[in-house]
Parts: C-alpha cells; structure tokens; sequence
C-alpha cells in the first residue's frame, strides 16, 4: 500500500505539471528529451528559475550544492529535491529494520524458552506501570489528533488539487474554442462575397491549410488535456482513498492497542505489536513521498511565479513550453489577417464598382440593377497589404458587425424584382443595395469581424501571454491552497506515524508490567493461602509430569 501511494504521488506530481504546460497550444514532449539528454548544465547560460529554494544537496553530485535552480528534466533537481525527504525515508528503515529484529528475537526467546518470559515476575514497578499507562494515553490522543490533521489535510489537498486541475482544463478549453471558433470563420470567409466577387482560388486554398493545422492542433491539445485530466484525477482519487485507509487504521490500531492493553490481552497485543510495525513504517514512507510532494509542490508554484516575471528570459520552462516557436500560430495569425484584408477588399470592391456606380441604361442586370441614391460607405479595411494594422479612412464604416449593418441598411431598395434574363434583383425603389446584396454584406462584415476579433487570442497563443496569465492565476489563487495543504498532510502523517511508533512500544512495556503484576499479586495469594505450596516448588510445579519409573 506504501509503495502505491508513493507511486500514485509521484505520479501526481509529475502529471500536475506536464498538465500545465500542455494547457498551452505547444506542447512539446521532444523538447523535453532534449534537454533531459543536455543534462545538469544544459540551461547554464539561460535565467535560473527558483534557484535560492532549490539549492539542496544533491547525492548524486558527492551532496554539493545543486545549482540548477527549478528543472523537472534534470536528475540532479530530482535527486536533491528526493534528498530532503531522505530522514524520513531513514527513519522508515530504521524502524523497520530494528524493530523487526527486536520481534524476530524476542519470537525466538518466546519459543526457545517458553517460561523465560515469568523471570522476575515475582516484581514489578507501580511507577512504571502508572508512567505507561499515563504515556500510552497521551501517544494514543496524539495518534488521534494526527489521523484527524492527516484525515481533514488530505480533503483539502484533494479539493485544492481538483480546482487547480479544473481551473486548467476550462482554460485549455477557451483554448480549444478559440482555435476552433477561429477556423469556423476562415471556411465561412471561403463562401463569403457579394454576388461573382470572391476570394481569390490562392486564398482560399490557403486557408484550407490552415484550417487543417489549426483544426489538428486543437484536437490534440482537447485531446491531450482530457487524457491528462482522467490520469489526474484517478492519480488523486487513489492518493486520496489510501490517504483515508491510512488515517482510519492508523487511529483504529491506535485505540485497540490501548483498549487490549488496559485489559491485559497481551497475546492481541503482540498481534497489534506486529501490524503496527508495519503500518508505521509503511506510514513514514507516505510521509517522505508528501514531504517531496510538498517540496516539488513549493518549487513549481515559484518557477512559474518567476517565469511570469521574466517574459523575455530563456529558462527551464522553455524546454517545455517554447514559446520561442511560434511558427503554426503566427501563420494561423498571417492567414487570418490575410483572408480579412482580400474579404474586406471584395467587399469594398463591389460596393465601390458596382453599387456606388451609375451604369448606362443599356448596361443589363446584374451590374445595373437600377441602383440611385446616395453612395454606400465603405467598409474600414483593418490592414494594409502587407498586412500591417491601418487607421480607418473618414468616412469608413468601424469594423463593427452591429454598426456596419444598421448603416447598410438604410441603403437598401425596399421594391425589388427578378430579372427574367439574368434572374437578378432589381431595384423599383431608390437605394443601392438589394436584399440579397444586403445579406451577403453583413455575412461577410460579420467574417470580417470575426476574423478581427479572433487577433488576439491568437497572439496571446503565439507569444505564450495567455499560458502566463493561466500560471499567473494558478500561482495567486492556487498555489498557496496547494503548499499549505500538501504541508498538513505531511505534517499529519508524521504526527500520527511518530504517536503510533511511540504506542507500540508503550503496548510492550505496559503489557508487560501489567503481567508482572498479575503474577506478583497470584504469588501473594498463594503465600497467604493455608493450602501452599513453598514459592520455590512453584517452578517444579508447573514443569510436565513425567511417567513414573
């Protein structure tokens, strides 16, 4: 059970973090084995992140100081992170290990020598057995008060860990709609124009690539964030159940031990004697698995803390999450800008040649629709064609969806008929739009917008802001949640751990001078019985009867 915890809890550990980082759009699992194959002195030209609280002595470096501030793909990080909890983990052997052999002798002396145990029966210690007893009490409501620390901790922990995990998956999921929100209008955008006039064949077939890498980046990224999520979460809930099944045996051998004791059961006890050596130990192996835990927990929170605050530093966390690498997202980026400026251009093209010119009367629909009135504004283009950001011209339409179609529409020709050459619309009222034109106007404004607002989602994707700004959340709403509570629990575990272990040997010794008592107080019956025996026959007495020769 011990050892599927502390494998359970490194696990957690682990997943917590490469969850995450692969709450971002780039998640980059190479990278990560590129710099674990650098080693210890890969990032020693880049910013240290955490390097006061990681400097730990690091076993495998002869315990000299580690230096390479916080690095999840570095051994020696996790050797001297692992070699803090290393007293603990000692503690556990040592316990195991001594107290075993005291068992497994004292096993021996009981079966060699079935009496030895009544020597010096005949005399015990009142102060011994009341300072026992008072002991056994005390050790017995420090277990308690531990188990309920641990027990009230791990709820904690548990629930602090689930909304840092929650909070993650619904960032990643704004993450997932954002792309998938953004090609939904790149495919419209392929559709949209005002009558013949669309998007150029060039364009269009660019943005069916980036409607397909965008679109498989999306899919991984949900993908991979529910598989994460699902082997969190089990990660936890098993941490937890052992957690709770540690808490409650601890306490319930706790108070059998003192129950069985003060009744004298000493054969119960010793079975007790023995489940508890094993439950301690298995405990102080939790204990030490929590204290990294915690540690890790500690080092995490500040390295994204520190890499918030240094946006333009090279670290660790770049290994996993290069930012650095922008390529898909920016093309994503230059496409979008792209297909807007050709729509808005279409858009503007149409209405400037077509709906804001006065064609002969010879000139057929549907290039003359008999249009009149004052000219339609034109629509801002929000950039140039080199697809840098451009002011709006006076007169221009924002680029705004709601304002651009209430604009439009008071150019709209109310009467309108089919052409029975052309089937075109043809006005029979003042205006320089029909209906139909109208529609496909403020679809393509909405694309248009669309596209526009979807800008800087996408930078914050390509520039790592929007990974920053999760870790800057996680860092002031949940890390300290998750220190605090990942501390309790360790706290609880050794608490209950070091009570229990007192108890087990208070078991023994009060046990044995409750027996040394019994036997005392029989002996004195016996001396003042008229049917004695002398005290020295006692042992004759109760050696097996031999047959008569």
């Amino acid at each position: 059970m011990a050892m599927a915890v502390a494998v359970a809890a490194r696990r957690a550990t682990l997943l917590v973090v490469i969850f995450l980082v692969s709450a971002s759009l780039f998640a980059a699992d190479a990278s990560v084995a590129a710099a674990a194959a650098a080693g210890p002195g890969a990032n020693s030209s880049s910013f240290l992140l955490a390097a006061e609280q990681t400097q730990r002595k690091d076993p495998l470096d002869g315990l000299r100081y580690y230096t390479g501030g916080w690095n999840i793909s570095d051994e020696h990080y996790w050797a001297s992170v692992g070699f803090t909890a290393a007293p603990v983990f000692a503690a556990a052997g040592v316990w195991f290990v001594v107290f075993g052999i005291g068992l497994f002798i004292a096993g021996c002396c009981f079966c060699c020598c079935p009496s030895g145990g009544g020597g010096g029966g005949d005399s015990y210690s009142r102060a011994c057995l009341f300072v026992s007893l008072v002991l056994l009490v005390v050790v017995t409501a420090a277990a308690a008060f531990g188990c309920a620390v641990l027990y009230d901790g791990q709820g904690r922990f548990h629930g602090s860990t689930a909304a840092t995990v929650d909070y993650v998956v619904r960032q990643s999921g704004d993450t997932v709609a954002t792309l998938r929100g953004f090609t939904g209008f790149l495919e419209t955008a392929k559709a949209a124009g005002v009558g013949p006039i669309t998007l150029p064949d060039d364009v269009k077939g660019r943005i069916d690539d980036v409607v397909r890498k965008v679109g498989a980046a999306s899919d991984e990224l949900a993908a991979r964030t529910a598989s994460n999520a699902a082997k969190i979460r089990a990660a936890l809930e098993t941490v937890r159940k052992i957690l709770i099944v540690v808490s409650a045996a601890m306490l319930i051998l706790a108070f059998l031990g003192l129950v069985f004791s003060l009744c004298g059961l000493e054969s119960i006890v010793y079975v007790l004697v023995f489940l508890g050596w094993i439950l301690v130990a298995g405990t102080f192996v939790l204990c030490g698995t929590f204290l990294l835990l915690h540690n890790v927990v500690g080092d995490t929170c500040v390295a994204m803390g520190e890499w918030v605050q240094h946006p333009q530093a090279r670290t660790a966390l770049d290994d996993i999450l290069p930012c650095v690498d922008t390529a898909a997202a920016n093309e994503a980026l230059d496409r979008g800008k792209e297909v807007n400026y050709q729509l808005v251009a279409v858009l503007n093209a149409a209405l400037t040649n077509v709906s804001n010119r006065d064609f002969p009367p010879q000139v057929p629909p549907p290039h003359n629709y008999n249009q009149s009135g004052p000219p339609v504004p034109l629509l801002c283009n929000p950039y140039t064609a080199d697809l840098r950001d451009r002011a709006c011209a006076p007169g221009e339409l924002p680029l705004d969806a709601a304002a651009a179609r209430q604009a439009w529409r008071r150019y709209v020709c109310r009467g309108v008929y089919a052409d029975a050459a052309s089937g075109a619309d043809v006005c029979t009222t003042p205006g320089r739009v029909t209906p139909s034109m109208y529609a496909q106007l403020a679809g393509a404004a909405d694309v248009s917008y669309g596209l526009y607002h979807y800008g800087p989602a996408l930078v914050a994707l390509a520039d790592c802001t929007f990974v920053r700004e999760t870790f800057r959340t996680i860092g002031d709403d949940h890390c300290p949640g998750l220190s605090r509570y990942s501390g309790q629990v360790f706290r609880g575990l050794l608490a209950a751990a070091v009570a229990v272990l007192l108890a087990v040997l208070l078991w023994v010794v009060h046990s044995r001078e409750r027996r040394r008592r019994s036997e005392a107080k029989e002996i004195l019956l016996l001396a003042s019985s008229p049917y004695k025996f002398p005290v020295e026959e006692r042992a004759f007495l109760k050696s097996p009867a031999r047959p008569y020769m």
